[in-house]
């Protein structure tokens, strides 16, 4: 039989050298055989010892391990990287931190579903029997939980979403299947449990392994496929959508800066911005959406953009548009942005975006004010942030660029 200890030891590291992003996260880890009172307490849910983590190690049952590996002349150690890998999705989408009140059967197969979706984006398979739907690609776990049955005391479960069904179904011995088809956890989810305080800490932790590991794989070059989404979203600084707006406008900018004379405008909230040196901000494209569900947040958007306008010299690009272009003008220094717009129906911000290149502006940076409920354009050269009213679409529904919610 093979050293199952050297077996996880070795898994582990390949993992780290193909693909570094998940083997960082992983080496963050003990490696430890699953205690006897674990096991214990995983069998008397219904369950099976397979592998878990609690955020600090990674738990492994040695049956479920040499199962994984198979043949002990030939250990096949790439299904056991693979279940290492879904080990660390749990903690990188803080998995076992976002339970909160939900059903813990459903949100066990919710966050199956997520995580598995990105190891199929990763390897173009899953392992045979796993949670794996084509449907919730893309999804976080929270979106794929809304689509999920409630069990009834049976262990059934069924509901229709779109024009698509899903039922569920558990008998006594604990046997899953999805539409008629036999499904299998390959691990034990555990929810991490404790104050406040200790939660919010283990949370940040883990949100600075996260970002370690991403810039570290960036370098490395190779890439985590399907996981720009729920990183960005995983570190984008929790700012108020104005700040973080200027300073997206400030750090893409070919102007020079200085921290010697902090801008004295946010100071008094207790954030210190750099001081532009420079002349100018040069070329910013500002498109707002002009359908009726931004015009109540146009005021304040505008206001802070007029804001801009009074501090920095810049040829400030106003594009309006709903289903067609409904007006343009170049702004600059001083200069005030009338608030007088009105709105109409759709809105197709695939044509805002065309209409850059017609007037051959190869902007900075492009600012978006939308509700999202668009088309979007293929991913554009230029860095582009935008601006979600504040009952707009979810972040996961714009395809690119950095996104802020309009919020107070």
């Amino acid at each position: 039989m093979p050293d199952i200890e050297r077996e996880v030891t070795k898994a582990r590291v390949q993992l780290l050298l193909d693909m570094p992003f998940y083997g960082n996260i992983a080496m963050n880890l003990k490696m430890e055989e699953m205690p006897e009172w674990m096991e214990e307490e995983i069998k008397g849910m219904g369950s099976i010892p397979t592998m878990c983590t609690d955020g600090k190690a990674i738990y492994y049952n040695k049956d479920f391990v040499k199962m994984l590996l198979g043949s002990s002349m030939s250990p096949d150690n790439k299904k056991l990287q693979l279940v290492l890998m879904h080990e660390t999705l749990h903690l990188i989408l803080l998995h076992l931190l976002r339970q909160g009140e939900r059903s813990p059967m459903r949100w066990q197969f919710a966050v199956d579903y997520a995580t598995n979706s990105i190891i199929h984006q990763e390897f173009g398979k899953v392992l045979p029997g796993m949670l794996y739907n084509p449907e919730f690609d893309n999804m976080t776990a929270e979106a794929i939980y809304n689509l999920l049955p409630e069990m009834d005391d049976k262990g059934i479960g069924d509901r229709r979403y779109g024009n698509k069904q899903i039922t569920i179904e558990i008998d006594k011995e604990g046997n899953i299947r999805v539409n008629g088809q036999k499904v299998k956890f390959y691990d034990n989810h555990r929810v991490i449990k404790g104050t406040k305080e200790e939660i919010d800490a283990l949370e940040k932790e883990w949100k600075i392994q996260v970002s370690k590991a991403y810039q570290q794989a960036k370098k490395a070059g190779k890439y985590p496929a399907g996981m720009d989404i729920f990183i960005e979203g995983l570190i984008q600084p929790k700012l108020k959508w104005y700040i973080l707006m200027k300073q997206f406008i400030i750090s893409t900018s070919k102007s020079d800066y200085t921290w010697l004379k902090p801008n004295k405008r946010f100071i008094h909230q207790g954030m210190y911005l750099p001081s532009m040196t420079g002349e100018s901000l040069g070329d910013v494209a500002i498109i707002v959406d002009n359908s009726a569900s931004t015009l109540t947040e146009q005021q304040k958007f505008f206001s802070e953009v007029n804001g801009l306008l009074q501090q920095y010299d810049v040829n400030m690009h106003l594009i309006v548009a709903d289903c067609e272009i409904n007006n343009y003008h170049v702004y600059h220094k001083g200069d005030k942005i009338d608030l007088q717009y009105k709105g109409g129906g759709g809105t197709d911000m695939v044509l805002a975006f065309n209409y850059i290149r017609e007037i051959g502006v190869r902007p900075n940076i492009v600012v978006c004010l939308t509700d999202g409920q668009t088309q979007f354009p293929e991913r554009q050269e230029y860095p582009t942030l935008w601006v979600l009213s504040k009952y707009g679409v979810e972040f996961d529904k714009v395809p690119f660029g950095m996104k802020v919610r309009m919020e107070e």
